[in-house]
């Protein structure tokens, strides 16, 4: 089944119960709920190769990514800055290769939290992807921000790909 590309827009515990242990090569998940319903049996799909998320995500990234992941593609939404520094240590955590896209995705803005709370917040977040050996990481932005360059300043990510001028220069400061 490594040759199936199977995109889910409704999906549901059962149906991701019958994937459970499959050799599914590519899935994509089009909104937040499915991701969250495929996050139990996503780490066994043993040939899973990309992984394409659409929707809006925040709080801690549960998804428990299967060894064989080779490229995560943020296509549409946002999330807040916990769920990406999450997710980039996941990431780390694979120990081989693997690309992360950030396509038509939003970081979103830390000001919607309040004042020193956040402020802190996000510093304890920093210190955390810091920590992590994200030389093989590879991430693309197309739609970056300020916010989302701080949040990787002096990390270890191996490639940053920037799919716009306007990318390049927000990066500028942190290069």
């Amino acid at each position: 089944m490594s040759n199936i590309e199977l995109l889910v827009e409704n999906g549901s515990k059962e149906l991701f119960e019958l994937l459970r242990d499959t050799s599914i090569g590519i899935l994509k998940l089009r909104t937040a709920d499915c991701a969250s319903l495929a996050s139990e049996i996503l780490h066994t799909l043993n040939r899973l190769t990309k992984l394409y998320l659409w929707g809006t995500y925040s709080g801690r990234c549960d998804l428990k990514l299967p060894a064989s992941l080779q490229c995560i593609s943020l296509m549409e939404g946002g999330c807040s800055s916990e769920w990406l520094c999450s997710l980039l240590i996941t990431l780390s955590s694979l120990d081989h290769p693997v690309k992360c896209w950030l396509l038509k995705f939003v970081l979103q803005s830390s000001e919607e939290n309040r004042g020193d709370v956040s402020h802190t917040h996000i510093s304890d977040l920093r210190s955390q992807i810091l920590s992590h050996n994200m030389s093989n990481i590879e991430l693309l932005v197309e739609n970056g921000s300020q916010e989302l360059f701080e949040l990787l300043r002096d990390t270890s990510i191996g490639i940053l790909n920037l799919k716009t001028a306007f990318c390049a220069s927000l990066a500028s400061e942190i290069l």
